[in-house]
């Protein structure tokens, strides 16, 4: 049995998958790095390094994720540190986990 595509490893494509998720949660691109850094209400989530590997915090914790984490735990993990555990139709869409309606 092979991985579904949403658990793919986070290249540097992966990664921009998750960006865009985590922009139509409405998180919030840095000034600096928007592609590499996102922020929502307190919760940043960033790209550490070429290889893929990513980190995410919130108030005084933090969690890496190395870049065999499937993007789809990186955006659920995102979406609950922020306040936000229900992963919304238009992320589902980004993410590839069920087909684009139109």
């Amino acid at each position: 049995m092979t991985k579904p595509e949403t658990a793919t490893t986070i290249t540097g494509a992966d990664w921009l998958v998750v960006t865009e998720a985590l922009e139509t949660a409405g998180w919030v691109g840095d000034d600096d790095n928007p592609l590499e850094i996102l922020r929502k209400d307190g919760a940043v989530w960033a790209v550490s390094n070429d290889c893929g590997d990513s980190q995410l915090g919130a108030g005084s914790w933090s969690v890496a994720f190395p870049s065999d984490t499937p993007v789809l735990v990186i955006v659920a993990a995102c979406l609950a540190a922020a306040g936000q555990p229900a992963i919304t139709a238009e992320t589902v869409r980004h993410l590839g986990i069920a087909p684009d309606p139109s």
